[in-house]
């Protein structure tokens, strides 16, 4: 739908994205306050045009802003288009913190490059996560937000978040010298069954011993 053009108003493109990625991910497009250049511009059938970055928000979650856009690897001033920014959105939706994410563009007509929003739908249900041994768990969790403040004491009980802790704090071990040591995930259940909280447990890779071989005898 075109409406009039105001040029004190941007051009909004909402995009869908849906995870998997192999789905089809446009799933409806929105314009307003359009431009004849700028509807060109982003048409469908021109979906793969390189616009530039010159701005990007996230909104919709309690994860950091600077950390989502982090692990999306997206940068103002980077060329993207739509399979760049859905390669971006899996990214994000890999950590198993995000459920799915819309994202659409701001088109300004006194501006060349376009702003871009990700709009994240978080994974619900969040459980109160620790580390044992309990002694540990302070320092542990104060170096794991140290690499990225996006690692919160709340957090989903997805298989894919439990992966991404797990490894983190796999490199947070590796850092201190413990190289023998990773952490290994698992839900407890209160009394009713129900989960309860997820624990992070760290642990010492088991030691393979090789017998020597004897000596052949004659």
């Amino acid at each position: 739908m075109i409406w009039k053009v105001r040029d004190n108003e941007p051009t909004r493109m909402l995009i869908n994205y849906a995870k998997p990625l192999r789905q089809k991910t446009v799933i409806c497009l929105t314009f307003m306050y359009m431009l004849p250049a700028i509807q060109a511009q982003i048409k469908p059938d021109n979906a793969l045009k390189l616009v530039q970055l010159e701005d990007i928000k996230v909104s919709g979650t309690h994860l950091p802003a600077a950390s989502v856009i982090r692990l999306s690897g997206l940068k103002v001033g980077d060329k993207v288009n739509d399979l760049i920014v859905n390669a971006a959105c899996h990214k994000i939706t890999s950590t198993g913190l995000v459920k799915s994410i819309d994202y659409f563009y701001d088109l300004y007509p006194d501006k060349a490059g376009v702003s871009l929003t990700l709009a994240l739908k978080d994974e619900g249900e969040l459980l109160p996560a620790s580390i044992r041994p309990s002694a540990e768990d302070d320092l542990l969790w104060k170096a794991l937000v140290a690499r990225d403040p996006i690692f919160q004491r709340q957090m989903p009980r997805t298989e894919k978040a439990m992966s991404f802790y797990a490894t983190n704090l796999a490199k947070v071990l590796e850092e201190q010298g413990r190289k023998d040591e990773y952490a290994e995930g698992v839900i407890l259940n209160d009394g009713t069954g129900q989960p309860a909280s997820v624990v992070f447990e760290i642990r010492k890779y088991k030691t393979l011993v090789v017998p020597k071989e004897k000596p052949n005898e004659r």
